[in-house]
């Protein structure tokens, strides 16, 4: 065995300025497209909502354009300002409203969505009721991003109460496993749905909830007794996350990995598995193709079988095969170039008949270099002394071919450990590979902080399975033959 401790990794940002964390480097250098032709520098957003929804979204969005203040903290560096989000600020880019991009939801509609339903009927009423008026706002020069504002009497009928809810750090890296932990959900998520209904409409959209924009904590009745549903982020946050949000939907880049130009260029594909809605048909696989600037292109892939051996879900050889040679070329038709290396990040064990396969795609393909990993949460914890867990890039090599990586922790950057909960490290085990196990695990800890949802930057998964795994939650809401679409600024 092996303990190491690796640094936090830089990104890039505007006019190639880096920092390890994702709001200072957007502070000082401005996103990476800064200057682009292509940068969304008048981001036009529609929304749908009721009238109270939408003026009270409306507001809080127009105070944000000059900046929101720091919480009050002796965390300074978890709790920058908001710088604001206008041409003078570091975004560059400003957020376009017009009354005829707005959709207003009438009482009496959200009444007869949820009055005659129940269940998911509810749910996938409402949402079909929120794309119904978003269709009326498609237009050529339109909006570029669609924020659905649902009011928080339709989330308390749509959404589960928190005791259902599962505890992130049991949460596996896909549904496909055998679990303790994996406790069937009552009702279909209304965003998964609202997301895969949207598709058709060929923008993307940003689900908002409430307290996003008033601040109010959700509540819920436990045994008739008023409880907040979680801790609520500070509104510095609330804005950064958005924002950021808004502009990568929007086209935008806003940073990067730092890749060193003499590295061959990488694509990086995640494989994750989830069930049909009614858990009985056969799981099948979804693999998410990113380059170093995190683009993503979505694959739906083929079905897979839950294996008697070890209760994971698995690919056949031809179908491994055919899943990459599928991504490989969706890859090619997005970003009109071959990689050199692939980097298969798979959330089951990998079989000798998947190896096969995908080694046989990269063969096809001409790719120099194709490297498989097999990732899932660990149980195997580190403990440190003191109250703190272990350092987020803390790595243990367990075996030449194994180890655990920390990519929740505790953070020097931050001085503290901003999560709730005792955090499971990732369990990285290489089934084909050139590269040192240090790199790889060096490179998963990178991959973190690809998350265009969250400014802070200790992500608990690489993009490639998390990526995969959200794109799997709203596939399963997708209808029989209805339209994918290719990027992942529509799934997030």
């Amino acid at each position: 065995m092996n303990l190491s401790s690796f640094s936090e990794p830089d990104l890039e940002f505007g006019n190639g300025g880096t920092h390890v964390d994702i709001r200072y480097g957007m502070i000082r250098h401005g996103p990476l497209d800064l200057g682009d032709s292509t940068a969304p520098t008048s981001l036009k957003v529609g929304i749908v909502g009721t009238d109270e929804t939408i003026a009270a979204m409306r507001a809080w969005l127009d105070k944000c354009r000059t900046g929101v203040a720091a919480k009050q903290s002796k965390l300074a560096n978890l709790f920058p300002p908001f710088p604001g989000f206008s041409t003078d600020s570091c975004f560059h880019s400003s957020l376009v409203f017009h009354d005829r991009w707005c959709a207003p939801i009438r009482q009496r509609e959200l009444e007869a969505a949820v009055a005659h339903t129940h269940g998911n009927e509810i749910v996938r009423d409402a949402a079909a009721l929120f794309i119904a008026h978003a269709e009326s706002l498609m237009e050529q020069g339109g909006p570029m991003v669609l924020i659905c504002a649902p009011p928080k009497e339709l989330l308390a009928a749509v959404d589960e109460p928190p005791s259902r809810r599962p505890d992130p750090s049991e949460q596996e890296l896909d549904e496909g496993s055998d679990s303790p932990h994996g406790a069937q959900r009552l009702l279909i998520p209304f965003h998964d749905v609202l997301k895969a209904e949207g598709l058709r409409l060929g923008i993307p959209i940003q689900m908002v909830r409430p307290y996003t924009y008033t601040g109010e904590r959700a509540r819920q009745k436990t045994k008739g007794v008023q409880r907040s549903s979680a801790p609520m982020q500070d509104e510095a946050t609330r804005a950064w996350n958005l924002h950021a949000a808004l502009y990568y939907k929007a086209g935008g880049v806003p940073w990067r990995l730092l890749r060193n130009p003499t590295d061959l260029a990488t694509c990086f594909v995640g494989i994750s598995f989830y069930k049909s809605l009614d858990g009985d048909r056969l799981l099948t696989s979804v693999a998410q193709v990113f380059n170093e600037r995190g683009e993503g292109v979505i694959v739906k892939g083929a079905q897979a079988q839950l294996s008697k051996d070890d209760r994971q879900p698995h690919l056949a050889d031809q179908d491994a095969q055919a899943l990459l040679m599928n991504a490989v070329g969706v890859y090619r038709k997005e970003h009109r170039t071959m990689p050199a290396r692939i980097v298969v990040h798979k959330t089951s064990k990998m079989t000798e008949g998947e190896i096969r396969g995908f080694r046989a795609a990269s063969e096809e393909s001409k790719i120099d270099v194709v490297e498989l990993l097999s990732l899932r949460r660990s149980f195997t914890r580190l403990f440190r002394a003191g109250t703190y867990p272990p350092l987020r890039g803390t790595f243990l090599n367990l075996q030449p071919d194994s180890g655990i990586l920390y990519l929740r922790g505790s953070v020097q950057f931050f001085q503290a450990y901003p999560g709730m909960y005792v955090p499971r490290p990732l369990e990285l085990t290489v089934a084909s590979s050139e590269t040192p196990l240090e790199q790889l695990a060096r490179e998963l800890l990178s991959l973190s902080k690809l998350n265009w949802n969250n400014t802070q930057f200790d992500g608990g998964e690489p993009i490639t399975v998390r990526a995969a795994r959200r794109v799997g939650d709203i596939l399963k809401c997708v209808g029989e033959g209805q339209r994918i679409q290719p990027s992942f600024r529509f799934y997030m």
